[in-house]
């Protein structure tokens, strides 16, 4: 784990203690959505995660997000490897979680659970499993990135590395190449798959622009 001013233990005293609480929190609720859904496309790496949330928003964010069950007996007899319990309108309360703020993401790998409260940004279920499977992949010979991807006609892919915001997702939307994803992916002995289930930054009506300066902070990877 790399601890440091973002990521910091928590003890399971106080982690179980807030999670009893979220759950109660939950069970006040009239109405739950669960989505069952992969983090992965790659049918050998997957990852089966089971979101369940308070707000409807949410779970079609991660519906939107991740890959889809399509097939009625996969989803049938699904078996959440992960399972992210969602609960934004519940704020911690710091002296007695032990958190810093109102706002929590707690992740136990062990007991495979996330709790996420006191944010309604949807952006954490993304990152949550996302870094689940940096955890998981590595130990299972894939390469977690941070990158967007295409490949073109002859078999041969790209990786395009950048921070958030300096054109990942527009060099990868290359009208001659196919997209295979614009922001997380695993590179693994056969090949790079997407860990979402398409594109994250999905546009609608969108304006033309001057084309942004954006190779000075994007790195290029070819795989041929």
């Amino acid at each position: 784990m790399w601890w440091g001013k973002v990521n910091k233990p928590i003890s399971t005293e106080k982690s179980d203690a807030l999670h009893s609480r979220v759950l109660e929190h939950l069970g006040k609720r009239k109405d739950l959505f669960v989505l069952d859904c992969f983090g992965g496309t790659d049918p050998e790496f997957r990852l089966p995660v089971r979101v369940i949330g308070e707000q409807a928003w949410h779970n079609l964010f991660a519906r939107n997000m991740f890959v889809r069950i399509e097939d009625a007996d996969t989803l049938k007899n699904f078996a959440p490897a992960f399972t992210i319990i969602h609960a934004p309108n519940f704020d911690a309360i710091p002296e007695r979680d032990g958190t810093h703020s109102e706002a929590f993401i707690l992740l136990n790998l062990s007991r495979k659970i996330a709790l996420i409260g006191g944010t309604k940004y949807a952006g954490e279920i993304k990152k949550t499993v996302f870094s689940v499977l940096n955890y998981l992949l590595p130990t299972r010979g894939v390469l977690p990135m941070h990158c967007s991807s295409n490949i073109g006609p002859n078999g041969d892919s790209a990786l395009f590395f950048g921070l958030s915001g300096t054109g990942k997702t527009t060099l990868s939307a290359d009208p001659k190449r196919r997209l295979i994803g614009d922001d997380e992916h695993g590179w693994s002995d056969t090949g790079v798959f997407n860990f979402e289930g398409g594109c994250y930054a999905k546009v609608i009506n969108p304006a033309q622009r001057p084309s942004p300066k954006v190779c000075h902070h994007t790195a290029f990877w070819h795989r041929a």
